[in-house]
């Protein structure tokens, strides 16, 4: 299954957003949300546009 396009809202100056939203409109109900708990403080809203990986390395060996 391919990964899908989703969206995070996260407070400035807080460590961490916890919930990924799977559209702009969800995302942004949760930051009108969010903006109102936390009076004067930014409330962005992101959307993930791609992501990386790496493959694991396959195990080798030789006898000795």
């Amino acid at each position: 299954m391919s990964p899908r396009k989703f969206f995070l809202v996260w407070v400035n100056d807080t460590p961490t957003t916890r919930m990924r939203h799977p559209s702009y409109n969800a995302a942004c109900e949760e930051a009108n949300r969010l903006a109102r708990l936390n009076s004067g403080k930014k409330v962005y809203v992101l959307e993930a546009i791609d992501y990386r990986w790496v493959e694991e390395a396959p195990l080798t060996y030789k006898a000795l």
